[in-house]
């Protein structure tokens, strides 16, 4: 079985904004060592995530884990725990953006119509698990372009569903004037849970695959350290998740002549072979006013100052199509996950975002996090949150 990121545009410019390509071209079909727990054989190239819960434990440890001795954390936090009989999850993110002018969106409503009917037909056997909509708000994409993303436990269904998603049927249903202003596109792959992590601040925020039935939470201590994301992934036991010495090259865009974007239909897959995602996601909804203001006003914009840093040097930290998104309701007014708010404007728009997308390898991910004050603000920020609003801390954090 072949396990890759599969990225999949339809559009009239490039479906990531300010990145001219990585619409990657080469399979994944390495062997790596047998994941965590098999008995022997060999595993395909996959791509790790650090947004997705897993199984934290791995019975033999080839390299040993980075927590310190003793280590306890300052505040706590939660990990989400699978039924045996989920191994691997799916997940597709698809998008629907507008270049055109803002008083005359017909066209991207069009679009947006398109892939809400391609969910409400998918027969119940391919329905997504969990479908959450989101708008970005800053990051690697037209600002305002339209999110959903899908999550799966069975590969049967994933690819039933995907199957069904034609995104060159919706465009060709637009009229001319709305074909030149849209764009679209898929980015999927799929994940062992032997490759997933995850830490939540809280037991009462689960977004994604925290709603799938039967998983449940249960607090450790692989966190509030340096290293302590890659010592939650099962397989880091095993695996240093090395890149390959032929993988520099892929560093550098293709020359501008060889990815137009408008008007080009672009499939590819993932070149790289432990290929990061990670969703990292803030809920203040349920904040008091004075949370809900330290949270606006501090931390935030510490957090969009971090990702400022990476979206303005890419190709130094391995960054691959990072966006901010914002919750939006779903299509019947209901938030899309465990919020109050019911508009994505003013003062009344949903108190929850997330950033979501791929870096080449964990270790660009990781030296971002350690050794760059960007970040080294937000870890300390949000642990001083969490020290200052003590047990009765509203504000949940989770990837």
């Amino acid at each position: 079985m072949s396990t890759r990121l599969v990225v999949s545009r339809f559009t009239k410019s490039l479906g990531v904004s300010g990145q001219k390509a990585n619409p990657a071209t080469s399979p994944i079909n390495t062997t790596r060592r047998p994941p965590c727990g098999s008995k022997g054989g060999s595993a395909i190239r996959r791509p790790i995530s650090t947004s997705s819960p897993s199984r934290m434990a791995c019975p033999v440890r080839l390299y040993p884990k980075k927590q310190p001795p003793n280590h306890k954390p300052p505040v706590p936090r939660w990990t989400l725990k699978f039924p045996n009989d989920i191994t691997n999850v799916f997940t597709a993110y698809v998008g629907a953006q507008w270049y055109g002018a803002a008083n005359d969106r017909d066209g991207l409503d069009s679009a947006i119509q398109g892939i809400q009917k391609w969910l409400h037909n998918l027969p119940d056997s391919y329905r997504p698990i969990w479908t959450e909509r989101f708008v970005v708000e800053h990051g690697q994409d037209v600002l305002g372009c339209k999110v959903w993303t899908c999550y799966w436990t069975k590969k049967d269904a994933y690819e039933g569903a995907i199957s069904k998603l034609y995104l060159e049927n919706i465009y060709s249903t637009l009229d001319a004037s709305s074909k030149n202003h849209v764009g679209l596109w898929c980015e999927r792959f799929e994940t062992p849970l032997s490759r997933l992590e995850t830490n939540y601040a809280g037991p009462d925020y689960l977004p994604g695959y925290g709603q799938v039935p039967g998983t449940y939470t249960e607090e450790h201590s692989l966190t509030a350290y340096w290293g302590a994301a890659r010592d939650r992934i099962p397989d880091s036991g095993i695996d240093l998740f090395n890149k390959e010495d032929e993988e520099e090259d892929l560093r550098n865009p293709p020359a501008s002549a060889e990815v137009v974007g408008k008007g080009q239909h672009i499939t590819g897959t993932n070149p790289y072979s432990n290929l990061a995602h990670i969703r990292s996601g803030q809920y203040w909804e349920k904040c008091d006013d004075v949370e809900r203001e330290a949270y606006e006003s501090k931390l935030e914009p510490t957090l969009l100052n971090g990702l400022g840093y990476l979206w303005d040097n890419p190709l130094d930290n391995g960054v691959i199509g990072l966006r901010f998104l914002r919750n939006l309701p779903d299509e019947s007014g209901s938030p899309s996950t465990n919020t109050n708010g019911h508009t994505n404007s003013g003062t009344s728009r949903l108190k929850e975002t997330c950033g979501a997308g791929f870096f080449r390898n964990l270790a660009d991910l990781e030296h971002w996090a350690e050794k760059h004050i960007s970040h080294q603000k937000i870890w300390l920020g949000a642990i001083s949150h969490a020290k200052k609003f003590g047990e009765g801390k509203k504000f949940r954090t989770w990837h």
